[in-house]
């Protein structure tokens, strides 16, 4: 004990001696009761088996809530582990004893040894290790049907409740269902449902992913007894330890420790210590305490007692009678004084208030686990938790009245969660003791006389104690309210968190080692079929055994075993194991009204009326158990159902208690543990207290059990408490839900609630009023009304009593958030009103309106949701409604109470009322059926009654003849099926059927007069018949028939007699009608088979004359119809057939439907005939009709009629059908020709024949062919080659000599120097001893063969009158013609001539040819560009023209003909060119060309000089066939594994001055060693360089290759004359370097190595093109410049094609070896361009007319035939055209394929456009 003084007092001083005065002091006292413990050597060893000391993987440990909100403070000294104020949780009696002797001994310094328990389990070892998921097929997902029979009785003879087995049908509703089964059921508390077959719910639960926090349950200590025991023996050790005798021991009797509890329990039994001194009990209570025959055992008892108890019930009688120490609560108190009484009033923000007044947690279990609110539905059901957000009308979570935190422990109150609270310092203490007062006093004062308590730090002055204390206390001092408070906060410690495979994991070998080390006492028989045997290891278990096993341990006081349970695991985290429409929207079980997230909102649960989710009651938990764990007695939360389903598992075993028991249940577990519920009234709320049912039962307490297994429900009824245990691994689900028949016990348990001050889930009385507004039908009303009725006038009484006191009111309409109106001090909700202070925040209800704060009643208000009048209006509704079903009933009774036999009227409309009504009423099926029978009654009287002019009858069917026609107007003026059909004694048996029905109506007086009256006139009627042969006149007697039968006409009653008057009557008048229509002309066939049908029913003799009469017109008009059905019925009629019945004899009767088809038929034919031979004999007025109308036409024509017209018709224009499709498959070129005759001579014959025999026909297809046709032929004519003479186009010579002159490949001249004639074949020198006939241009020096001069006498390459029309040719027209024809052929012509085809490549070949020129006349015509080598050049173009004959250029105004003659004679003209001296490039010799082949064939970049390099992958050079490892120079071998592996090697790149693709190549000289100095190759090589040129790089930073240089050969620029050699930076127009080396078109043709010609390089468009390599290893030549569009180009000093040539032919191995290694392939110096910005070229343009004058003037000569004049060989200046010339253009698909063929080695074209400078 610690007292409390300023700073520098020895003692008092308020440092608790290295404590914080707010910390509890409970490490010396925690092992306290251990003082009273003697001798245990005789008892046997406690044991301690936990199953945390199996490790497994997966299992994680749950940080401590101390650890999470107290970290320690940095510079804030630690406590001493070993002398912590936390305790371990207890583990049993035995336990917390020998702790708490263990801890007496340390504190006096004794050496005696602490006794250890150890955990049987104990040892460690490697974690179990589990599956990241749970294999189903390792639990129990289903169960048998049947129940097994149980072999031997259940442990403690206890009885099983009901089990039910509902059909497919029953099982559909489970509301329903339940409702049928909760009167037997209920009477046993709990009951179990077995689905039928074929019901499967699915687990949805991901188990990967679902992770769960455990709680641990020590079993001995969960019984109440066991834990009253624990409590009390703490108590009495703290009092004797205050009192100065902490060494006070527990005696022994005979060597065995006296229980003095259980003493203590007998005693107070007895009446208390006096009563049984007085009794003389004491020598009874030892053979109850199990001693006999022992001397002097009462005087030992009552010493024991005396010396040990008796002290203790002193103190505490003291302390319950002392005005000072029993404050009372109500006494005003300072709130800033920290009192018992405000401290339990301060509430932690996430904690429920505590009770008022309730003692504090116990200081010496303060770190035991508080309750972890175990609740279940089924299991434990948290109720615990923080109310979430309170301003949100929404409940997460079920509350209950104690305070716990989401880990499940207790929080401390805020003044005392401070982290640094663990050591102040001195001066921090002394602050605080200052703010402290005297619990009893209520004064600050005297502050070294205040004494603070160990457990709850509340201050008292010594001398204010009773009796007072006259010094400070040594040690430890408690309070009374914390030393009466000890174990008042039992609970479950935290587990570990799990997955479901850890924890399988822990509870198979738990029990593996479990049953091992205990098994059963008598083993159960081997049967594995047997449900309710496990096999364990090697034992078999059964589940009695299991049952046995728990309640043994349950009871053991020495064997103390720890178990997990996953209980309250909430859905709503971690979703429920049942699919739901928001996981599972596809799943038919997430409709399922057993689905457990489904059943609380049923139409007929009462919880859907609730307006926000509870988790746990309206949402589902989870449980997952293992063997042993527990939930323990309990009820539902207010009392509600609820329903439990397993999922998969072991056997969990259920125990119930009806509610009616109830009451005397709670008496029973308060009489086991009075000291408990003394301590804690609400215990029974925490579920964390067991009880034997063998107790129970004994106490007249009804127990009973069931064993639930997978697949079952099980379902508790409200207020039945339960309880149960885990067999195993399991999983269940459960949630609550409500009937109407709960609202009672729910009203119950708010009042229980309300006593216990508990917090409810839901506020009852809001409930009532929503379902109220959500549910107007009367069944709600029903079981509404009384409930609703005691909430109103509660209500109202409670206002009545607020209005007394003076309280003002407020009215507010809206609903307020739930804490805002539940009352502070009883925790009950509030809804309907609730009183308030403006000085405070907090509500309280009407019986604690004095306790809200200190203000008089007139100062309060008094807040209400709803006003009285609305209380009463809901209330009059409700009762209004279910007063209907009453109200009606009340209507019946009057109605069969006020006569015998009442109206049917009157019971139709109580019928009709009662239908209305939405209720089921017992009455009504039974008025129904009598309202109905009634119904039935008066329709059959109604037949008598009214006449119905709707039924028809069959005359014949009545067996009655029929009547005249219209003649008899007396009588029958009704349809004779109308007739009456029922006679007299139908009439009479429905009046005697009336008798027995018990209803009375009108109809049946009305009946009952018709029958009457239909007597009478049936004895006039046989009064009539029999007075025949009487009556004088036939005509007076009829008369008196008719006026009889006119009477029986008003009788709805058939009547024989009536029948035979009415022949009577109806014989006489036929007689007379057949008189006059026998004769009749005008009567149809129907007319005389109609009168002899009823002369037969009259029995007219056959021998009559008028008879015989009609029988002969009958037999000639059946003739005449039987022919004409005939006709009819044929498929195809004539109109000659029907022709026939157009005029015959009109005596013969004939049927006139009949006769109306026959004409109808015979108009249709001939209409048909009409338009059809209009259409085949036009006049020429209408419009033609198309085909497809006159098909159907003729299709509707020929259903019914055989119409020769019709026929012919159709002929004709199926003629014209076949037409139109053909002509339509022409115009759509899908025609395909198969005759030998010419298509067009064949349509041409179409026209001919459509044109002469279908005229008729409108032929909008034929008539566009026809049109085309005519286009066709104009086309033809339009052609320069066409003859008229034989009608059509001779195109086939000119497209030979077309295609000849225009090949591709043909574009260079021959490299034969005989070519020189005009024609194509070379001049040869004539064989030895002949005369050749060649002959010689003069000017040109051209030699001819004599048949080629001859052709115009003059030489064609110098003379332009070849070219420009003077000398006569066949082909006299120009080609820029050509492609206008082309493009405006028609369709057809385009589609299936010939000639168009034949234009068509003509046109595409010349415009190709015609780029080709001009592109060559644009570089050539530049007086810089015109060189003598270009002579060869234009011949070749002058043969090609001079063969195709007709003029080729792209306009009219030019003739490239006339252009290259002029081109000609100025070549021709100029003197030879000066011989340029070749250049010659440096040659390199590397390193490796001096090097030898190493071992394995190479001579590589290594040189040879890495030995793991041997017989490495290599790779061989295509150009030097030198072997590299692939390796060294960086080639990829995966890369190339197809076999496309083309190599050139560094060496071979370094010398074609070629960037190597693999990496980096650098040269060092042999000579120069400065390490960043190499040798420029590349410049060498482009300048021709005679020295060796360096530069200077950085290191290098990728893959680099370094090679050596040994020797140098100096290169030789070009030379001109003596000039000095042009710079390779000039200007000059080059092709582009190719990518890859190609075959050359050289090797094609033999004819391309001729005399060098410079042809020209395009500057500005550009080909890059793909080269691939030659198979002799050079490169191939650009192709020639003029195959592609080019611009205008600025003359240079030397034509590049003569520098691309001699260098091609340089670097040719054929013509010059020496230049092996030099590459000829220019480099494109051209800047790319977008090809947005490409151009075409114009027109080429020639010199200007001067300077071409003056040159031509200085060239020519004469020629063979004649003097060319100065005026004739000038070349007329042209202008460009204005628009671009077809050789302009992009050239066409055909032209592509030319120019592809020509360079067949390029693999890839990409144009590039640049800039020439």
């Amino acid at each position: 004990m610690q007292t409390v003084s300023p700073p520098n007092s020895l003692r008092g001083s308020p440092s608790r001696r290295g404590r914080s005065p707010r910390t509890p002091a409970q490490g010396s006292a925690s092992r306290s009761s251990d003082a009273l413990l003697t001798e245990f050597s005789n008892k046997q060893p406690a044991t301690f088996t936990s199953c945390l000391s199996i490790p497994v993987e997966g299992a994680v440990p749950i940080a401590s809530q101390e650890e999470i909100s107290s970290p320690s403070q940095p510079g804030m000294p630690q406590q001493n582990t070993s002398n912590s104020t936390k305790r371990a949780p207890r583990k049993s009696k035995t336990h917390a004893l020998a702790a708490l002797q263990n801890h007496v001994s340390s504190l006096d310094n004794d050496d005696v040894a602490q006794p250890e328990l150890s955990d049987e389990f104990s040892g460690g070892g490697t974690p179990i290790s589990v599956s990241p998921t749970l294999d189903l097929s390792s639990v129990k997902t289903s169960s048998p049907r049947t129940q097994p029979t149980r072999s031997k009785p259940r442990p403690f003879g206890l009885e099983d409740c009901l089990v039910f087995y509902p059909t497919s049908d029953e099982f559909r509703d489970p509301m329903a269902y339940i409702r049928t089964i909760s009167e037997k059921a209920g009477k046993y508390g709990i009951c179990k449902i077995i689905p039928p077959v074929g019901w499967k719910m699915p687990f949805v639960t991901d188990s990967e992913a679902f992770r769960f926090k455990t709680r641990l349950q020590r079993l001995n200590s969960i019984e109440a007894s066991s834990r009253a025991k624990v409590n009390f023996l703490e108590q009495l050790y703290r009092f004797h330890k205050q009192q100065g005798n902490p060494r006070v021991s527990v005696p022994t009797i005979n060597h065995k420790p006296l229980d003095l509890w259980l003493l203590r329990k007998e005693v107070q039994k007895l009446g208390g210590y006096e009563a049984v001194t007085k009794n003389k009990k004491w020598g009874d209570l030892g053979a109850l305490l199990g001693y006999r025959g022992i001397p002097g055992l009462s005087t030992q008892i009552k010493n024991s007692y005396t010396r040990v108890i008796l002290p203790y019930e002193h103190f505490c009688d003291r302390v319950r009678n002392s005005p000072i120490l029993s404050t009372s609560p109500n006494v005003a108190r300072d709130p800033q004084l920290k009192t018992h009484m405000n401290i339990q009033t301060v509430t932690h923000p996430l904690t429920s208030p505590r009770e008022r007044g309730s003692p504090p947690s116990s200081p010496l279990t303060s770190t035991s686990s508080p309750l972890s609110e175990p609740s279940d539905d089924g299991d434990y059901k948290e109720r615990s938790g923080p109310r979430q957000d309170s301003s949100a009308a929404k409940r997460s979570s079920r509350v209950a009245s104690q305070e716990v935190t989401p880990t499940g422990k207790s929080l401390e109150p805020a003044s005392r969660l401070s982290p640094g609270s663990a050591s102040p310092q001195p001066d921090d203490e002394y602050k605080r003791t200052l703010e402290l007062s005297c619990e009893i006093c209520q004064k600050k004062n005297q502050d070294e006389k205040m004494l603070l308590c160990d457990g709850c730090d509340c201050g008292f002055h010594i001398f204010c104690l009773d009796p007072p204390l006259a010094t400070i206390p040594k040690g430890q001092w408690f309070c009374h309210i914390c030393l009466f408070g000890t174990g008042g906060d039992f609970g479950f410690d935290e587990g570990e968190e799990h997955s479901l495979s850890s924890f399988q994991a822990r509870d198979l070998e738990f029990r593996r080692r479990w049953w091992t080390s205990h098994p059963p006492p008598s083993p159960s028989a081997a049967d594995l079929n047997d449900p309710t045997v496990n096999c364990i290891g090697n034992t078999l278990i059964s589940e009695y055994d299991v049952e046995n096993e728990f309640w043994r341990l349950v009871q053991s006081p020495n064997e103390t075993v720890e178990i997990e349970y996953g209980a309250d695991v909430h859905s709503t985290t971690h979703g429920s194991a049942m699919p739901t429409l928001e996981t599972h929207p596809l799943e038919p079980a997430s409709k399922d009204s057993w689905n457990l997230n489904n059943m609380p909102i049923l139409p007929d649960s009462l919880l859907r009326y609730i307006k926000s989710d509870i988790s746990g009651m309206t949402v589902p938990w989870t449980y997952v158990g293992m063997v042993f764990s527990t939930f323990c007695w309990h009820n539902e939360d207010h009392y509600t159902y609820s329903i439990n389903f397993m999922h998969w598992g072991e056997t969990k075993t259920w125990y119930g208690i009806p509610g009616e028991d109830a009451d005397k249940f709670e008496a029973a577990i308060k009489s086991e543990a009075p000291d408990l519920f003394e301590a804690q009234s609400d215990l029974l709320f925490q579920l964390v207290t067991l009880m034997n049912p063998k107790r129970l039962t004994d106490a007249g307490v009804r127990v009973y059990a069931c064993n639930q297994r997978a697949g079952e429900f099980v379902i508790t009824f409200p207020k039945a408490y339960h309880a149960g245990f885990n067999h195993g691994f399991n999983f269940n689900e459960a949630v609550n839900f409500a009937l109407p028949d709960w609202l009672p016990f729910g009203r119950d348990c708010v009042q229980r609630y309300r006593e216990h001050k508990k917090l409810p889930v839901f506020s009852h009385d809001e409930l009532l009023v929503t379902i109220t507004q959500q549910s107007q039908s009367i069944k709600t009303a029903l079981w509404l009304e009384s409930s609703l009725k005691e909430m109103t006038e509660r209500e109202l009484a409670a206002r009545q009593l607020y209005r007394d006191r003076g309280v003002s009111e407020r009215l507010e309409e809206e609903d307020r958030p739930e804490d805002q109106y539940q009352c502070t001090v009883c925790k009950a909700f509030c809804y309907l009103s609730q009183v308030v202070c403006h000085c405070t925040s907090e509500i309280v209800c009407v019986d604690h309106m004095d306790q809200l704060c200190g203000h008089s009643p007139e100062e309060l208000t008094l807040r209400k949701r709803f006003s009285d009048t609305d209380l009463r209006d809901i209330l009059g509704k409700v009762v209004e409604r279910a007063a209907i079903p009453g109200a009606w009933r009340a209507k019946l009774r009057k109605v069969l109470m006020e006569s015998d036999l009442p109206q049917l009227r009157s019971l139709r409309g109580l019928l009709a009322e009662g239908e209305r009504i939405n209720y089921s009423l017992p009455e009504l099926p039974s008025l129904r059926k009598c309202v109905n029978r009634g119904n039935e009654w008066l329709d059959a009287a109604n037949t008598f009654i009214m006449r119905k002019q709707s039924r028809k009858r069959s005359r014949r069917s009545r067996g009655r003849p029929p009547l005249h026609e219209a003649n008899n107007t007396a009588f029958d003026d009704r349809d004779p099926g109308d007739r009456p059909d029922r006679g007299l004694d139908d009439l009479y048996t429905l009046l005697k059927e009336v008798q027995t029905l018990g209803f009375d109506a009108p109809e049946i007086g009305t009946l009952r007069a018709l029958a009457e009256k239909a007597e009478d006139i049936r004895r006039k009627a046989t009064a009539l018949l029999g007075s025949t042969n009487s009556v004088v006149s036939r005509d007076a007697y009829k008369a008196e028939c008719e006026r009889l039968l006119l009477d029986a006409s008003s009788v709805n009653v058939h009547l024989d007699e009536i029948l035979e008057v009415e022949t009577i009557v109806s014989r006489e008048q036929f007689i007379r009608e057949l008189e006059e229509k026998a004769e009749d002309s005008s009567a149809t066939l129907e007319d005389i088979r109609g009168l002899l049908t009823r002369a037969q029913a009259c029995s007219i003799p056959l021998e009559n004359k008028f008879i015989r009469t009609l029988e002969s017109r009958q037999r000639a008009g059946d003739e005449w119809e039987e022919r004409a059905r005939h006709l009819l019925d044929q498929p195809h009629k004539t109109i000659e057939g029907l022709d026939e019945f157009f005029e015959m004899d009109s005596t013969i009767p004939i049927d006139v439907t009949v006769y109306d088809r026959l004409m109808s038929a015979r108009s249709k034919a001939k209409d048909f005939e009409k338009q059809a031979k209009s259409w085949i004999s036009p006049d020429g007025q209408g419009p033609k009709p198309k085909v497809s109308e006159v098909m159907r036409f003729v299709g509707r024509a020929e259903k019914d009629f055989s119409i020769p017209a019709i026929r012919d018709l159709k002929q004709t224009a199926e003629f014209a059908l076949d037409l139109e499709n053909r002509c339509e498959s022409i115009l759509q070129n899908r025609y395909r020709h198969k005759e030998d005759t010419d298509i067009f001579e064949m349509m041409r014959k179409w026209r001919s024949y459509a044109r002469e025999h279908l005229t008729m026909f409108s032929l909008p297809i034929f008539e566009k062919l026809d049109d085309q046709l005519t286009r066709h032929q104009e086309w033809l004519e339009d052609l320069p080659w066409y003859c008229s003479q034989h009608e059509c186009a001779h195109g086939r010579d000119i497209l030979n000599d077309v295609e000849e002159s225009t090949r591709p490949e043909d574009d260079q001249p021959p490299n034969d120097e005989y070519f020189t004639c005009i024609c194509t074949t070379p001049v040869r020198p004539p064989p030895p001893g002949t005369r050749s006939d060649a002959v010689q241009c003069d000017h040109c020096f051209a030699r001819f063969h004599g048949v080629c001069a001859a052709n115009g006498g003059s030489c064609p390459f110098c003379d332009h009158h070849h070219w420009n029309g003077a000398i006569h040719k066949e082909r006299s027209w120009h080609f820029c013609f050509l492609p206008t024809i082309l493009l405006k052929a028609p369709d057809i012509t385009r589609n299936y001539s010939d000639a168009w085809k034949q234009l068509e490549i003509i046109v595409h070949r010349i415009d190709r040819l015609c780029t080709v020129i001009g592109s060559f006349l644009t570089y050539a015509s530049q007086p810089g560009n015109q060189r003598v080598e270009y002579i060869p050049q234009v011949r070749h173009y002058m043969r090609k023209l001079y063969k195709i004959q007709f003029a080729v250029s792209p306009s009219r105004e030019v003739s490239y003909g006339l252009d290259l003659a002029g081109l000609h004679r100025i070549l021709a003209g100029q003197p030879p060119a000066v011989r340029v001296k070749k250049r010659r490039r440096p040659k390199f010799t590397f390193g490796q060309d001096i090097d030898k082949n190493w071992l394995d064939g190479t001579r590589c970049i290594c040189r040879g000089r890495t030995p793991y390099l041997l017989n490495y992958p290599t790779v061989e050079c295509d150009l030097c066939s030198r072997l590299y490892h692939a390796g060294c120079v960086f080639f990829p071998i995966e890369a190339n594994a197809s076999g496309n592996n083309r190599f050139m090697c560094p060496l071979c790149c370094l010398r074609r001055n070629r960037p190597y693709i693999y990496s980096e190549v650098r040269v060092k000289h042999v000579d120069n060693q400065d390490p960043e100095t190499y040798v420029n190759t590349s410049a060498m090589l482009d300048t021709f360089s005679k020295d060796i040129l360096y530069t200077k790089m950085l290191p290098p930073y990728t893959q680099t290759l370094f090679v050596e240089l040994i020797r140098f050969s100096p290169g030789q620029p070009e030379l001109s004359g003596g000039s000095t050699p042009t710079p390779r930076s000039a200007p000059i127009p080059v092709m582009p370097r190719s990518a890859e080396p190609g075959p050359s078109t050289h090797h094609r043709h033999s004819h391309i190595h001729s005399t060098p010609i410079a042809l020209p390089t395009p500057p500005t468009p550009v080909y890059e093109l793909a080269r691939q390599p030659s198979t002799n290893g050079h490169h191939v030549p650009p192709p020639p410049p003029w195959s592609t569009p080019w611009e205008s180009v600025t003359p240079s000093p030397l034509p590049p094609r003569v520098q691309a040539q001699e260098q091609s032919r340089a670097q040719s191995p054929h013509l010059n070896k020496k230049r092996k290694y030099v590459d000829g392939s220019p480099q494109d110096n051209s800047e790319p361009r977008s090809p947005k910005q490409r151009r075409l070229p114009q027109t080429p343009v020639l010199p200007s007319a001067n300077i071409g004058v003056r040159a031509m003037q200085q060239a020519l000569s004469p020629s063979l035939a004649m003097i060319v004049s100065p005026v004739d060989t000038e070349p007329s200046p042209r202008r460009a055209p204005s628009i671009p010339p077809p050789y302009a253009r992009p050239p066409s698909s055909s032209s592509l394929k030319s120019m592809n063929g020509e360079c067949s080695s390029v693999k890839s074209v990409k144009l590039l456009v640049g800039n020439h400078k």
